[in-house]
């Protein structure tokens, strides 16, 4: 999502009729369980502005990580990233659930939105596995 609808999404409104990859599926999906994404309210441009280029590099430090696994040289970053990761997407549940405009549809929304959850749970389990490995390794 991050190089795909975010980017499209931060600097204008999707469109049904848009062609590029995942564009109207997405606006299909908000129409049916997440209309707020869709209304576009500053802060929601503002956040997803900062997910599709701040942490963009993140994401590629993820991948190399994974692909050496590097584990334990990164995790200071990593955790860091993890817990700016993880206070935005509290933050965007918080203020999509007290909108005037929550989700109508809680098990599709929750369908798309829990990998993001599930992804920064595995992520931290891969540094703290790590972090512990190293240490049995170095007693």
């Amino acid at each position: 999502m991050n190089l795909t609808v975010e980017r499209v999404y931060c600097h204008e409104p999707l469109r049904r009729t848009d062609a590029r990859f995942l564009i109207a599926e997405t606006v299909a999906f908000c129409e049916a369980a997440n209309p707020l994404f869709l209304s576009r309210p500053d802060w929601m441009v503002t956040a997803t502005c900062v997910s599709a280029y701040g942490f963009c590099g993140f994401y590629v430090l993820i991948a190399v990580v994974v692909l050496t696994r590097t584990w334990a040289s990164f995790r200071t970053p990593l955790t860091l990233f993890m817990g700016a990761k993880l206070n935005a997407i509290l933050f965007y549940h918080v203020m999509e659930f007290t909108s005037t405009m929550p989700p109508p549809n809680i098990a599709a929304y929750f369908a798309v939105e829990s990998p993001y959850l599930l992804s920064i749970g595995l992520v931290l389990y891969k540094i703290l596995a790590a972090e512990v490995a190293q240490k049995q390794k170095g007693s």
